[in-house]
Protein backbone atom coordinates (compact mmCIF):
# COMPACT_ATOMS: atom_id res chain seq x y z
CA UNK A 1 0.00 0.00 0.00
CA UNK A 2 1.29 3.17 -0.94
CA UNK A 3 1.67 6.56 0.95
CA UNK A 4 -1.26 8.37 2.43
CA UNK A 5 -1.43 12.21 0.89
CA UNK A 6 -3.42 15.42 2.50
CA UNK A 7 -5.22 15.19 -0.73
CA UNK A 8 -6.46 11.44 -0.07
CA UNK A 9 -7.01 11.83 3.47
CA UNK A 10 -9.89 15.24 2.85
CA UNK A 11 -10.73 12.50 -0.30
CA UNK A 12 -11.77 9.42 2.28
CA UNK A 13 -13.76 12.08 4.64
CA UNK A 14 -15.54 14.28 2.36
CA UNK A 15 -16.41 10.69 0.61
CA UNK A 16 -16.86 8.81 4.06
CA UNK A 17 -19.45 11.50 5.39
CA UNK A 18 -21.14 12.30 3.01
CA UNK A 19 -22.22 8.56 2.00
CA UNK A 20 -23.47 7.92 5.96
CA UNK A 21 -25.24 11.31 5.56
CA UNK A 22 -27.00 9.97 2.74
CA UNK A 23 -27.68 6.60 3.92
CA UNK A 24 -29.46 7.92 6.96
CA UNK A 25 -32.39 9.70 4.31
CA UNK A 26 -35.78 7.81 3.34
CA UNK A 27 -36.11 6.19 -0.26
CA UNK A 28 -38.10 9.55 -1.25
CA UNK A 29 -35.99 11.66 0.12
CA UNK A 30 -32.73 10.15 -1.25
CA UNK A 31 -34.87 10.61 -4.75
CA UNK A 32 -35.76 14.33 -3.93
CA UNK A 33 -31.87 14.92 -3.47
CA UNK A 34 -30.99 13.26 -6.57
CA UNK A 35 -33.85 15.53 -8.63
CA UNK A 36 -32.80 18.80 -7.12
CA UNK A 37 -28.76 17.62 -7.95
CA UNK A 38 -30.02 17.44 -11.47
CA UNK A 39 -31.75 20.16 -12.15
CA UNK A 40 -28.94 22.61 -10.43
CA UNK A 41 -25.71 23.01 -12.21
CA UNK A 42 -24.63 24.71 -9.00
CA UNK A 43 -24.81 21.46 -7.03
CA UNK A 44 -23.73 19.52 -10.43
CA UNK A 45 -20.49 21.72 -9.75
CA UNK A 46 -19.74 21.08 -6.57
CA UNK A 47 -19.94 17.78 -7.14
CA UNK A 48 -17.43 17.88 -9.87
CA UNK A 49 -15.04 19.35 -8.25
CA UNK A 50 -13.92 16.19 -6.42
CA UNK A 51 -12.69 14.29 -9.44
CA UNK A 52 -11.64 17.55 -11.23
CA UNK A 53 -8.98 18.10 -9.06
CA UNK A 54 -8.16 14.54 -8.37
CA UNK A 55 -7.13 14.28 -12.31
CA UNK A 56 -5.94 18.02 -11.82
CA UNK A 57 -3.46 16.38 -8.88
CA UNK A 58 -2.48 13.18 -10.82
CA UNK A 59 -1.44 15.20 -13.77
CA UNK A 60 0.64 17.39 -11.63
CA UNK A 61 2.28 14.51 -9.64
CA UNK A 62 3.11 13.04 -13.20
CA UNK A 63 4.69 16.35 -14.88
CA UNK A 64 6.09 17.30 -11.35
CA UNK A 65 4.70 20.92 -11.29
CA UNK A 66 3.82 21.39 -7.50
CA UNK A 67 1.19 24.16 -8.66
CA UNK A 68 -1.19 21.79 -10.37
CA UNK A 69 -0.61 19.78 -7.84
CA UNK A 70 -1.88 22.44 -4.99
CA UNK A 71 -4.53 23.59 -7.53
CA UNK A 72 -6.15 19.76 -7.57
CA UNK A 73 -5.87 19.72 -4.49
CA UNK A 74 -7.29 23.31 -3.71
CA UNK A 75 -10.01 22.08 -6.10
CA UNK A 76 -10.77 19.09 -3.35
CA UNK A 77 -9.84 21.27 -0.63
CA UNK A 78 -12.77 24.24 -1.03
CA UNK A 79 -15.62 21.61 -1.80
CA UNK A 80 -14.34 19.85 1.60
CA UNK A 81 -15.39 23.62 2.84
CA UNK A 82 -18.36 23.98 0.88
CA UNK A 83 -19.56 20.15 2.38
CA UNK A 84 -19.12 21.02 5.84
CA UNK A 85 -21.24 24.33 5.66
CA UNK A 86 -24.35 22.24 4.10
CA UNK A 87 -23.80 19.49 6.48
CA UNK A 88 -23.35 22.51 9.45
CA UNK A 89 -27.15 23.09 8.19
CA UNK A 90 -28.66 19.66 8.80
CA UNK A 91 -26.23 18.53 11.78
CA UNK A 92 -24.08 20.85 13.35
CA UNK A 93 -21.69 18.56 15.21
CA UNK A 94 -20.68 16.39 11.96
CA UNK A 95 -20.48 20.50 9.64
CA UNK A 96 -17.98 21.34 13.12
CA UNK A 97 -16.07 18.39 13.02
CA UNK A 98 -15.88 17.97 9.09
CA UNK A 99 -14.74 22.09 8.94
CA UNK A 100 -12.11 21.79 11.77
CA UNK A 101 -10.73 18.68 9.90
CA UNK A 102 -10.92 20.01 6.90
CA UNK A 103 -9.08 23.18 7.75
CA UNK A 104 -6.68 21.26 9.62
CA UNK A 105 -5.49 19.08 6.91
CA UNK A 106 -6.00 22.04 4.29
CA UNK A 107 -2.93 23.78 6.35
CA UNK A 108 -1.23 20.94 4.91
CA UNK A 109 -1.81 21.73 1.42
CA UNK A 110 0.01 24.92 1.82
CA UNK A 111 2.97 24.26 3.54
CA UNK A 112 4.92 23.71 -0.14
CA UNK A 113 3.99 27.14 -1.01
CA UNK A 114 6.62 28.09 1.56
CA UNK A 115 9.29 26.15 1.11
CA UNK A 116 9.79 26.40 -2.23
Amino acid sequence: MGTVTVTGAIVVIIGWLSLVEYDNFTDSEKRKIIQKIKRSPTYIGLIAMMPVGIIINMIGSFIGSIWTVILGASLIFIQGIIVSLLFWKRKRWKGIFMLIVIIALGIFIYIPLFIY
